[in-house]
């Protein structure tokens, strides 16, 4: 499971290292593949290649008869690019993905158990400025919401 972050250098050719703390969880079944997609809030979002194909199943169950999941899947999937991490680990993020998350010269690197979030730092520190409510007071909903779900809190 993803979790944690790093902050990483874009270098001139648009790559970045993924820190071995996100390495370690790339199962073999990915086969040094990552499949990086438009995110929300302006991030990308980089699943493992076995888990993109979890996700896929997921993504097929979308009526493509209501317009709102219709769009969804067109707009989420058109930005789909799969990335292979080269011998020294080095990740190459697609023009139109830099230009969708606005990188600059680093990436901030964010967990999220089964995926990986890619950010703009000053973006994501903006993000995260913008909520009118504390940590705890979300942990609090969220908490609720999650000991509803599976009584294990």
């Amino acid at each position: 499971m993803f979790q944690g972050h790093s902050v990483c250098n874009i270098d001139s050719k648009s790559r970045f290292i993924l820190p071995a703390k996100f390495r370690k969880y790339i199962k073999p079944e990915a086969n040094n593949k990552l499949i990086i997609t438009r995110g929300l809030d302006e991030s990308l979002l980089a699943y493992p290649l076995d888990e993109w194909e979890i996700f896929k199943e997921v993504l097929s169950n979308y009526n493509i008869f209501n317009s709102d999941q219709r769009y969804f899947l067109r707009q989420f999937l058109m930005y789909v690019n799969e990335c292979e991490l080269d011998s020294q680990n080095r990740i190459l993020l697609p023009s139109q993905l830099i230009a969708h998350a606005k990188i600059e010269k680093e990436v901030l690197v964010l967990g999220l158990l089964d995926k990986i979030e890619i950010w703009n730092p000053e973006i994501k520190k903006k993000y995260d400025s913008t909520h009118d409510e504390t940590y705890e007071q979300i942990a609090q909903k969220v908490s609720e919401i999650i000991i509803r779900s599976n009584n294990k809190i």
